[in-house]
């Protein structure tokens, strides 16, 4: 009997909608994270208000990376994850991530000056 026992498996999940939708859902992670340290700067500039919103703001946006990579490592080297291709896991890291950014922008929203 030939059987072959050491064989790399395939990646699961290489289609070509992967990477647009890594990309989409990444991109709209990255709007709900750093959104707000982005447009407070133009509307101090264009109302004229002094800008210490921002240190606030900052450490918002660190927080949301920070509880992002907290919570989505163990899922990106978990043994299911594993086995998809590179763009198949980060479609599907990718809402999570929004979630997350999202969930710690609605908890800490009052902490913003």
């Amino acid at each position: 009997m030939n059987v072959q026992r050491n064989v790399k498996p395939h990646d699961l999940g290489d289609w070509p909608v992967c990477l647009p939708l890594a990309v989409l859902f990444w991109s709209g992670a990255a709007l709900i994270a750093f959104g707000p340290v982005l447009l407070l700067p133009l509307f101090s500039v264009a109302w004229a208000q002094p800008m210490a919103a921002q240190v606030a703001g900052a450490r918002l946006a660190v927080f949301q990376v920070g509880a992002g990579a907290v919570l989505l490592t163990p899922v990106y080297f978990a043994p299911g994850v594993r086995r998809l291709a590179r763009a198949a896991r980060f479609a599907l890291l990718g809402p999570l991530a929004a979630a997350i950014a999202l969930a710690v922008l609605a908890c800490l929203y009052r902490t913003l000056p």
